[in-house]
């Protein structure tokens, strides 16, 4: 699967078990909440496009996980984290990360990061006032607009 500015897959180990990895996941959603937020899918390897057939994941598992995120961030939405079934039979998460509008968002210990294309950068203080100032700007990216087919406008002139 490709990641892109509002996709990033992790694996399940870096959620769940023993070598859970939950401050890295963190930063990963600040950034996206940083920039116009994005989807976290747990469950499929970074050079996969499937997760495993015989994964399962307990939704008890989930919650501890989004948990444990929302005590390691500052100003991050989840939205509505769902397990979802892949056509193979495997299951995997996705966290629904909504971006911070009004303020920034941090980690617990005070870590500021943003998605650029497919990676995570750490925001330096000479670059915090100007995403400070971003937040209050218009985000024309998360805007959604209609699509009209240029058939339905054939008699009309552009003026």
């Amino acid at each position: 699967m490709i990641e892109d500015i509002s996709k990033d897959y992790k694996s399940l180990r870096k959620a769940i078990g023993d070598k859970a990895r939950l401050r890295e996941l963190a930063e990963t959603r600040v950034c996206f909440a940083n920039a116009q937020g994005g989807n976290i899918i747990i469950g499929i390897e970074d050079a996969e496009s499937t997760p495993p057939e015989n994964q399962r994941i307990e939704q008890s598992k989930v919650n501890e996980v989004v948990k444990n995120l929302r005590g390691l961030t500052d100003g991050v939405s989840i939205v509505n984290p769902a397990i979802l079934k892949h056509e193979n039979g495997g299951e995997y998460f996705v966290l629904k990360i909504q971006p911070s509008i009004r303020m920034i968002a941090t980690t617990t210990s005070g870590k500021v990061l943003i998605r650029i294309t497919d990676n995570c950068f750490h925001v330096g203080s000479e670059d915090i006032t100007n995403l400070a100032m971003e937040k209050t700007a218009f985000q024309w990216e998360i805007v959604s607009v209609q699509h009209i087919p240029v058939s339905s406008v054939k008699n009309h002139r552009i003026v």
